[in-house]
């Protein structure tokens, strides 16, 4: 067994710390890139995204089954609102709710002005 002096010792730790600094700083150098890409990515989209502003809970009836998704389980269904018009609303509600029963719809108001509309629940 060899014994170092003090300064010998200082030294050869100083240069085993070093060249592991040379073999591990590029790789957390590139992992901090790709977090801070990650993250500008997702405020991106973040900002463009279009708020929902207004939820109204309002009343429907079934009209028609335009699509059903049997992978996701969801459905895209014709729905007559209460004293108003026909528009297309997304439903999760299973069974799928057949033509004339009543549904319970939320009505979104986006930023942008848009409206949406889901299917909440079967009401009877």
């Amino acid at each position: 067994m060899i014994r170092l002096s003090e300064a010998k010792s200082r030294r050869l730790s100083s240069l085993i710390w070093r060249e592991r600094l040379r073999r591990f700083l590029p790789i957390v150098l590139a992992a901090l890139t790709l977090a801070g890409i990650f993250t500008a990515v997702l405020l991106n989209q973040a900002r463009r995204a279009d708020r929902t502003v207004d939820v109204k809970v309002r009343n429907a009836t079934v009209v028609h089954v335009k699509q059903i998704v049997v992978a996701s389980r969801a459905a895209i269904l014709t729905v007559h609102l209460d004293g108003d018009r026909d528009v297309d609303a997304f439903s999760t509600v299973q069974p799928v709710p057949p033509i004339g029963a009543h549904v319970e719809v939320n009505e979104a108001r986006h930023a942008s002005g848009r409206l949406t509309y889901d299917i909440t629940r079967l009401t009877e």
